[in-house]
């Protein structure tokens, strides 16, 4: 028997980008104890265990991607849809494993469950005169289940109890085998119903007295057509379902949070009803091809750019003389309001010059916008305005005391856009008037460390390219 014929075919599929809370929501729908990171076409990037997702949270890495906790592909132990159920034992078994990709080319195609590879490897053991011994001959993968297991004959007897469950239980197996299990015998108990029907009973949440949620999987043990017993396998998915509401929670009361931040639902709709994209950059010819269209880009966008400010903020720039935290956060949200995209799909090849618009005019339209319909102050829109003009384009009359504020715009802007666009990494160093920022992205063209003095302007680029180049448009001249 091969893989491809018994692996589970419904894969829980992520992106680089995915959120925290994306991978325990896509954890639990798709009752899986991980998830995989893929690329565009859906090759396979990594891995993201359970064990991964809760350490993040341990670390307070609340704001981390699926790429920056992921195992990653080249870490990965896979098998091919023609890796014999043998070797997929062997390796799930050797390493302790419950999971194994199935990998065609660097695409993922499906998965290989401890649970059924036990199964399957009962089935083609040869047989004995009761189908309980048959799980037994496959004591080895039993013992290394991570999963709990129990097997009960029709008497509700214990027959199998591995060493999971006793973890699990707090049970000892000698206290249990051969003895009958009053749990399994009661009404509400999935093993009964399995046991009356000859119905198997998958990915059933059971809590109990303690307030342990477990994930559990119920089949039924046949032989000649006559049900001997139940096979239940389970695992403990308590904290994950914890982490799961506890990133929800989270992610609903910062969206609250910004929402407050937002004059009303008109300026939060246009944001997030305006697109970003993920692209690879052909330098060669120019041109661009779109790996991922992000949907409500713009409102991440403003999101990653308070969430720049508020790390700056921390480390005391907004208490630098010629700072207006309040005004800067206004010129934030409002920047981008009259932005215009084009509809771009993923794998399009277009030409970044001639399909989006130039910053300056979006900038243009933006600053009326805050100034007419919004009536913002002065500043703020001169800011909006201007935010996208290098030092040279400046008119000779624009306000000295806004050019560090003007600067200190351009930087968390062109830092949100490696969030939101590259997935970018960041880090700052403040020191007086100016400010070090260290930038790793995906594309490593944006990888950069440079220096910026918000007063003078003047810039020291240790490596890449500088700051104001960051932008797309500047990118691809």
């Amino acid at each position: 028997m091969l893989a491809k014929e018994i692996m589970i075919t419904d894969l829980p599929l992520v992106t680089a980008s995915a959120s925290l809370a994306q991978l325990a929501q896509a954890m639990v729908s798709n009752n899986s104890s991980h998830v995989l990171v893929v690329a565009a076409e859906n090759k396979l990037l990594g891995l993201v265990s359970g064990m991964d997702l809760r350490t993040a949270l341990a670390e307070g890495n609340l704001n981390f991607s699926a790429e920056q906790i992921m195992t990653p592909r080249h870490k990965l132990l896979v098998a091919s849809p023609d890796t014999p159920l043998e070797a997929a034992a062997e390796i799930l078994a050797g390493r302790k494993i419950s999971q194994l990709p199935v990998v065609l080319d660097d695409v993922p195609v499906g998965y290989l469950h401890l649970n059924t590879v036990l199964e399957m490897t009962s089935q083609s053991a040869k047989k004995s005169r009761n189908q309980l011994e048959q799980f037994r001959q496959a004591a080895l993968l039993v013992e290394a289940m991570r999963e709990g297991l129990a097997v009960v004959d029709r008497d509700y007897r214990l027959r199998e109890f591995n060493p999971a469950a006793v973890e699990y239980s707090g049970l000892a197996a000698e206290q249990v085998l051969g003895q009958r299990s009053r749990l399994y015998q009661e009404d509400h108990s999935p093993v009964r119903r399995v046991m009356e029907t000859g119905k198997p009973l998958l990915n059933l949440e059971v809590r109990t007295s303690r307030e342990r949620v477990f994930m559990t999987n119920n089949v039924p043990i046949v032989v000649d057509g006559e049900i001997v017993g139940v096979m239940q396998t389970f695992s403990d998915i308590t904290d994950l379902k914890r982490l799961q509401q506890q990133l929800l929670h989270t992610k609903e009361e910062l969206d609250k949070a910004f929402a407050l931040t937002l004059p009303n639902s008109r300026v939060e709709y246009k944001l997030k009803g305006t697109p970003e994209y993920r692209d690879v950059f052909n330098a060669a010819n120019g041109l661009i091809e779109v790996t991922e269209v992000i949907e409500d880009g713009g409102y991440q966008h403003v999101v990653n750019a308070l969430k720049v400010t508020a790390d700056l903020n921390e480390k005391g720039l907004m208490g630098l003389l010629g700072i207006d935290k309040d005004i800067l956060v206004q010129a934030l949200i409002f920047h981008d309001l009259g932005k215009s995209q084009p509809v771009l799909n993923v794998g399009q090849v277009a030409d970044p010059r001639k399909v989006f618009e130039p910053g300056i005019i979006h900038a243009m339209r933006s600053a009326d916008i805050a100034e007419n319909y919004y009536q913002k102050p002065k500043d703020v829109v001169t800011l909006i305005r201007y935010h996208h003009h290098s030092a040279e384009q400046l008119p000779a009359d624009f306000p000295s005391h806004l050019l560090p504020m003007l600067r200190l715009l351009q930087i968390i802007d062109g830092l949100s856009a490696g969030l939101t666009r590259r997935n970018g990494r960041i880090g700052f160093r403040v020191n007086g008037s100016r400010v070090t920022i260290v930038e790793n992205n995906a594309h490593p063209a944006y990888n950069r460390t440079i220096e910026v003095d918000l007063y003078t302007g003047q810039d020291f680029v240790y490596n890449g390219i500088k700051l104001l180049n960051s932008k797309r448009e500047a990118a691809t001249k």
